[in-house]
């Protein structure tokens, strides 16, 4: 006994008593404020409307998570991602020894070991390791950020230096409790000290440390700062960049299915609809809102993001960042008025203390999103392509911009006549809507007069605008009937019947419009008995396929890359060895990125054994756009370097004779690009369609059975071709 007091003995059996109280009361505690986190995100996730169709699919849902989550398939895609995969499975194999040492804190005698020694030891050994592998990941990200500094991520950001700190004393923390506890013999860890490689080997550096000494004073100090840094971390990620921890597992889950994933969401009851588009946090959805947590800030959108490469002030992290801050500047007062297990959208007439949009990129505030910022966007989707988490920018911009197009009319007066030209004439140009099948004079193509005429041909051929009034389309629309006669395939035009499908209003914000181009399309389609549907336009083609369904026109729409590659492979076009050229080809974006089509582009060129193709550093889902895309194609780029002038410079790179592409607007702008070079004489644009037909092998001469049915009049009854 120690005179007038306790003995060291008494002291510590006192302790033993007293620590799971005190670690349950911090547990509880620490545990409580994480909830409490996580419960307000979901509130201020559900101030947004409903979505429909998220929890439909559970397997397929299921199975994308496992695919993306625990076998990080687009993480990997890009070569520091691997440093993420030891940061994920490390805290995953860690994660179960942390459950053991939070309930051996409420119940000393809890283990593990009853799943048997073999597994008991595994699970050791594997948190062992990994925490030591955990510290050299943190030394790399550390390293990245202080010394390589790569422009698509925030590496000043303290928030990044604060969670890796917190990482880095998880682990440093346990190694210094489990070597002095091994040093000083505490049972919690030295009956179990063999599968502890690196703690053994660490506990060697305390030799000095009396064992008494290290397996109690040092060995519980430690064992605390542990449990604090962990209760920390675990408080600190809802309020960090790692809330993504919280929100990507079920943001993959609920990732868009009900529709194709290139395609906007209609409005619902348009005519009775009273705002259009998102000029307010709580005008998206949860799930838009729910984006909003998972974004990993890995900077891939940003990386990829063609309007931000180019200078303009377009950054898709910020976009997604900016909405967030904004619902909580603007969610936090509502959920904390009311009761707080109230779980209810946001009320329609909310004023938000601040707006969703700035006046102008000068006056922006954070948590606001600029009118330039919006209008700078191509909708490539290479923001979407990359994030590994599947976040919907552009969904996220195209309801903004129909907020400033619908609700404020804040569009350029170059937007604003594309408008009236296509509500006038029906396509962007503003050329009369009686000359849109002038371009085929003289080629004897047929119309497709009525219902009747599914019966005669397989294919509609869809001109599309840019085919039927730019000229320098209609020489591909020209080859293109070239090569599809000299495949023996049946087809007709519509003529007058043909409108604009609608994309250039749709992705400029004008939803009221396109909603009703959408309408009378799909309605004249129907009647006339259309299934399947031939076109040379990426933009034409994904409205066609994946937007038109959602207004009940349902068909069966090819690409005419897709429809060549078929026939050159079915042997029903020959094509000769041609001449011996270096070409190199540009995937449109709604083509290659949106809709996956990136062979059959290939396979049609490769079919022309002498042309000698080479790839651009940026090909296939992640070609850089052209610039067009997005409305972009109808107005001016004021800021930063032209997006087309950047994409010329990558395609002359590799020095091609030819440059290949599968769009009429990806021509313009490819087109612009090499007469901004000087370089027109020596390089060729052009489309697939030019090239095939050009290495055509002489057929016998087809007589057509019989002669060409004149453009019908809309106005007029349909002509019935028997």
């Amino acid at each position: 006994m120690v005179r007038g007091g306790y003995s060291a003995c008494d002291m510590l059996t006192a302790y033993s008593e007293l620590k799971p109280i005190l670690f349950t009361l911090v547990f509880l505690a620490g545990m409580g404020g994480f909830a409490y986190s996580v419960w307000r995100m979901g509130r201020l996730a559900r101030l947004g409307k409903d979505a429909e169709g998220m929890f439909d699919e559970p397997v397929d849902r299921f199975g994308k998570v496992i695919y993306l989550v625990f076998f990080q398939r687009k993480v990997v895609e890009e070569k520091f991602g691997w440093n993420h995969v030891i940061f994920f499975w490390g805290f995953l194999i860690i994660t179960v020894g942390h459950a053991e040492f939070f309930m051996r804190g409420m119940i000393p005698s809890f283990s593990l070991g009853f799943l048997g020694n073999k597994i008991y030891s595994a699970i050791l050994l594997g948190g062992d390791v990994m925490a030591f592998v955990v510290m050299f990941a943190v030394f790399a990200a550390l390293f990245r950020r202080i010394v390589v500094r790569p422009s698509h991520i925030h590496y000043k950001s303290m928030d990044g230096f604060r969670i890796l700190s917190l990482i880095f004393w998880v682990m440093a923390t346990y190694f210094l409790a489990t070597s002095f506890g091994l040093r000083g013999g505490h049972p919690d860890v030295a009956n179990h000290a063999g599968p502890l490689v690196i703690s053994n080997w660490i506990s060697g550096l305390w030799a000095s440390v009396p064992q008494e000494r290290a397996g109690t004073l040092w060995y519980e100090m430690f064992w605390w700062a542990h449990a604090i840094v962990l209760l920390t971390f675990l408080n600190v990620i809802p309020h960090s960049k790692h809330i993504h921890l919280i929100g990507a597992i079920p943001n993959i889950y609920v990732h868009k299915r009900n529709k194709h994933r290139a395609a906007l969401a209609r409005i619902d009851d348009m005519d009775n609809a009273e705002t259009f588009g998102a000029g307010r946090f709580n005008d998206f959805s949860w799930k838009g809102l729910l984006d909003t947590y998972a974004c990993t800030e890995c900077g891939r959108c940003d990386l990829y993001c063609p309007a931000r490469r180019t200078g303009k002030p377009l950054e898709p992290q910020q976009v997604i960042h900016d909405l967030r801050h904004n619902l909580y500047i603007n969610g936090d007062p509502i959920i904390k008025e009311r009761g707080i297990f109230a779980f209810a959208q946001a009320p329609d007439d909310l004023a938000p203390e601040l707006p969703l949009i700035a006046e102008s990129e000068e006056t922006r505030q954070y948590g606001q999103t600029s009118p330039e910022v919006l209008w700078a966007c191509t909708s490539c989707g290479a923001c979407v392509g990359a994030c590994p988490v599947l976040i919907d920018h552009v969904d996220t911009i195209m309801d903004m911009r129909r907020h400033l197009t619908l609700m404020e009319g804040n569009i350029s007066p170059e937007l604003a006549n594309t408008f009236k030209n296509i509500e006038n004439n029906h396509n962007p140009w503003g050329i009369g809507h009686d000359k849109r099948a002038d371009w085929a004079e003289g080629l004897g193509l047929k119309y497709w007069g009525g219902s009747e005429s599914a019966n005669e041909f397989e294919y509609l051929f869809w001109v599309g605008c840019a085919g039927s009034y730019d000229t320098r389309a209609q020489k591909t629309m020209k080859a293109l009937t070239k090569v599809l006669d000299a495949g023996d395939v049946t087809y007709a035009i519509l003529g007058q019947h043909e409108k604009c499908t609608g994309d250039p209003v749709r992705r400029t914000g004008n939803e009221y419009a396109f909603d009703m181009m959408a309408q009378e399309n799909v309605q004249t389609l129907n009647d006339f008995g259309v299934k399947k549907i031939v076109t040379a336009c990426p933009h034409c083609f994904n409205t066609l396929r994946n937007e038109y369904p959602a207004f009940g026109g349902h068909y069966e729409v090819v690409h005419h890359s897709q429809l060549i590659s078929q026939l050159l492979e079915q042997g029903r076009v020959k094509v000769d060895e041609g001449t011996m050229k270096r070409v190199t080809f540009h995937d449109p974006c709604f083509l290659g990125r949106w809709n996956d089509e990136t062979e059959a582009p290939r396979k049609t060129l490769a079919a022309i054994r002498r042309l000698n193709v080479v790839e651009m550093e940026e090909s296939g889902k992640k070609s850089f756009c052209c610039g067009a895309g997005g409305g972009q194609m109808w107005m001016e780029e004021h800021t930063g370097k032209r997006v087309n002038i950047e994409r010329t410079e990558q395609a002359l790179a590799v020095e091609p004779d030819v440059i290949a592409v599968g769009c009429p607007f990806c021509m313009t702008m490819i087109e612009d690009g090499v007469k901004s070079f000087d370089r027109e004489e020596d390089v060729q644009v052009l489309d697939l369609a030019e090239v095939v037909a050009d290495a055509l092998v002489p057929m016998p001469t087809k007589v057509r059975d019989e002669p060409a049915v004149r453009d019908p009049d809309p106005d007029e009854t349909p002509v019935q071709v028997h």
